[in-house]
């Protein structure tokens, strides 16, 4: 897993552009698979059937991040690359940015739509809502009882989220730390249990940070 921080979109958002009468309709999207990715454009194909390109970008995460743009019949470089590098610029992954245009009978050459598209990518990015990615590690525990409130105080003070919490024979609960947390956070159970609590399992995965609680993220 790289240890790249990157970012992610949690919502995405509408936005629209006019130039000389051509309309820039852009949306952004969550996406994971490339899948997901042709369904979202045959949609949009479908809705607006009448619309004389949909052009778009999106960045897919991976070892190395999987990168795509379409001008669709746009001249080359003028509509999917400016796209592109918007998402690069922003580190976001996972997620596709579209640009249905609306022709207005005026050429807008190619420095115009560059700008356009650009601006209508903007208008849509601006309005989503994006947060961190980073590396995470989710511990879980079986505790004795007197042991329970010490820990979740260990917890807190390595700014661990709970994840699940469950009250039976032992105390079972699940937490989410940053990377850099999680192994200060090791370190001082080891010291405080003597060495007699050990997580039962441990996973590496990413995570984003919402209200102040950390939250697993599927990639």
């Amino acid at each position: 897993m790289s240890e790249a921080n990157f970012s992610a979109l949690l919502k995405g958002a509408q936005g629209e552009y006019e130039e000389k009468k051509s309309r820039f309709l852009s949306q952004s999207f969550c996406v994971r698979r490339e899948e997901e990715v042709a369904e979202i454009l045959a949609g949009l194909r479908k809705q607006h059937y009448d619309a004389r390109h949909v052009c778009y970008a999106y960045i897919l995460h991976g070892n190395p991040p999987v990168e795509k743009s379409s001008d669709d019949g746009e001249p080359a470089k003028t509509a999917g690359l400016p796209m592109l590098d918007l998402l690069r610029a922003a580190s976001l992954r996972n997620t596709l940015i579209t640009v249905v245009r609306y022709f207005g009978g005026t050429k807008l050459g190619t420095g115009g739509l560059v700008r356009a598209y650009t601006a209508a990518a903007k208008e849509a990015l601006h309005a989503s809502i994006a947060a961190e990615v980073f590396p995470a590690v989710q511990l879980s525990l079986n505790l004795d009882y007197g042991l329970y409130g010490k820990v979740a105080r260990l917890a807190e003070d390595c700014c661990g989220t709970v994840l699940s919490l469950q009250f039976l024979a032992e105390v079972s609960l699940t937490l989410l730390f940053r990377q850099a947390d999680s192994a200060r956070f090791l370190t001082a159970l080891t010291e405080l249990s003597g060495g007699s609590v050990a997580p039962a399992k441990t996973e590496t995965l990413f995570a984003v940070e919402t209200d102040g609680k950390l939250c697993a993220l599927s990639l």
